[in-house]
């Protein structure tokens, strides 16, 4: 009972401080992205020419910060389920230690360069390494039983939601500070991804020292037994209301990811906002967050199943998207800041809860690494579709086609039925 404790601190604090690097990265990146393709190179000025988003009200900077987020969320779409297999048969401490060494590579590229070809190459790297959500979901659910699911996930939900408050608001300092505006201007070096990097090296470093090994042997050798009896994604597709969880998840994500996407873009075009008050919005998402996973979701996951909490938190995710560009500041923009991060904690908790459930121990890591790659998918899908139509039609656009997507993913979750998820 010690080590289980023991363990999920570690995984507790290791996404904490993994999140907190990526949470500085998610709203300066946007506009990083933008403003280096205000000056685009000759291949990238034959795209826009090709996309027609050369001139009049269209904005071809947030087509390339698409890119860039479409890039990470590729890789780690292919990525996701190899190494999740492969914590299943390996153990979970070694390929959690070689993905947060390879983000803190991927965010010290992106610190020294000004060039777009090397944001990509950065976010390909860090995307190709970046199964360390699914694995440390998979190694909490190690250290617990099915009924205690709901409440661990929401432990790595909690990290998340810290890793959003402490890191874009470390952000929007660090990027509005004497230091960083000196590197910048004399150098063209980004203070904000160093101290990403060090912070994914100290987490490299956290499981190396302190984080136990969650499989055991004998679910290793189990793992190893099955190891050739079919691709994970397909296993998953056989299993009872997987193939619904799945596509849910796919929706969500691709819905949420659109606001994730092109929100920096939507404040600055809206209330003339930059880089620090866009750090201190995202800060806002994350304390939100973590009130309801370090919190709430205790009481909810008591209270209300899982299949119920998915519904939900779907409906209020889908009511607040297509709002907010339509919302004043101050209130009323951020009011729905409250059903949209409180929905989207809601939803994830209860669909990892749910498809853990329905899948043995040996097969966790494969589990959750082919959920990760649908939301993975989801994050290609979503910067894709959310930069162009916001290139090309505006904000309003963007998150309609978000809130439609949330209701999709709604209807599909409403096909799940009491049996399969209980």
């Amino acid at each position: 009972m010690q080590s289980s404790k023991r363990a999920r601190t570690a995984i507790f604090l290791t996404v904490f401080v993994d999140l907190l690097g990526f949470g500085i990265v998610i709203p300066i990146l946007p506009l990083y992205a933008q403003a280096i393709a205000d000056h685009p190179s000759h291949w990238m000025e034959s795209v826009n020419h090709f996309l027609g988003l050369g001139g009049g009200s269209t904005t071809p900077g947030a087509f390339w910060a698409g890119v860039a987020f479409l890039s990470f969320s590729l890789m780690q779409f292919i990525a996701s389920p190899i190494l999740g297999r492969i914590s299943d048969v390996s153990g979970r401490k070694p390929v959690l230690w070689m993905s947060l060494a390879g983000s803190a590579v991927g965010y010290m590229m992106l610190a020294l360069t000004s060039r777009f070809e090397w944001i990509l190459a950065a976010r390909i790297l860090d995307g190709i390494t970046g199964g360390n959500i699914s694995v440390a979901q998979a190694a909490m659910a190690d250290t617990s039983d099915p009924s205690e699911r709901s409440k661990v996930m929401g432990m790595i939900g909690a990290a998340f939601g810290l890793g959003f408050v402490l890191g874009p608001a470390l952000a929007g300092v660090l990027s509005g500070s004497a230091f960083g505006h000196h590197l910048l201007e004399t150098r063209g070096w980004h203070l904000p991804f160093f101290v990403a990097a060090g912070l994914s090296l100290a987490a490299s470093l956290m499981v190396l020292l302190w984080l136990p090994e969650t499989l055991t042997p004998e679910v290793r050798a189990r793992a190893r037994a099955s190891e050739s009896r079919g691709h994970a994604l397909v296993k998953a597709l056989k299993r009872p209301g997987m193939p619904q969880l799945l596509g849910v998840s796919l929706l969500a994500m691709a819905g949420f990811s659109m606001m994730e996407g092109t929100f920096a873009l939507l404040v600055h075009q809206r209330f003339n906002f930059h880089q620090r008050e866009v750090g201190y919005l995202f800060a806002g998402i994350g304390v939100l967050l973590v009130i309801y996973q370090g919190g709430l979701v205790r009481t909810i996951s008591k209270r209300v199943p899982e299949r119920a909490a998915l519904i939900t938190g779907l409906v209020l995710m889908g009511a607040a998207l297509p709002l907010m560009p339509r919302a004043d500041w101050m209130w009323p923009f951020l009011l729905l800041l409250i059903p949209l991060s409180w929905g989207s904690g809601m939803g994830n908790t209860a669909g990892s809860a749910l498809a853990s459930q329905l899948t043995p121990p040996e097969d966790q890591g494969s589990l959750f690494g082919v959920m990760n790659a649908m939301t993975g998918l989801g994050r290609i899908i979503g910067p894709a579709v959310g930069t162009f139509t916001f290139a090309r039609w505006g904000g309003h656009s963007t998150y309609a086609v978000a809130g439609f997507t949330l209701v999709l993913a709604l209807a599909l979750a409403l096909t799940l039925s009491r049996k399969e998820t209980r």
